[in-house]
């Protein structure tokens, strides 16, 4: 079996074992998770790199906050390549992110269930 993409206990451990500050947070960021990528989707769909840098940035930290490293590194990966103004490298990274989100959210929901 692969490595899970989200570090549950490594995630629980950054909490100091508080389970319910862990549900507060997962619940956030599977609430706010699918509205800021609909939003990266919509300005890489308008050549907007300014904004698909920032709102990699903020997925970036979000990912970062629930332990989901893979999302991290690829969320920095769009920060940094909507910087150099590679659009459709950018959509390239963007559907990889879409992929993987969707596996998460699967870890995610499985862990809170």
């Amino acid at each position: 079996m692969s490595q899970p993409l989200f570090n549950s206990p490594l995630f629980l451990q950054s909490l100091a074992g508080d389970e319910e500050l862990a549900r507060e947070l997962l619940e956030a960021f599977m609430e706010d998770s699918p509205k800021r990528k609909k939003s990266l989707g919509e300005a890489l769909d308008a050549g907007d790199l300014d904004t698909a840098s920032k709102l990699a940035h903020s997925l970036k930290g979000m990912c970062g906050v629930v332990r989901a490293d893979d999302l991290v590194s690829i969320s920095l990966s769009m920060e940094h390549t909507s910087k150099t103004g590679n659009l459709e490298k950018v959509r390239g990274q963007y559907a990889q992110f879409l992929e993987l989100l969707d596996l998460v959210h699967a870890e995610v929901q499985a862990f809170l269930a």
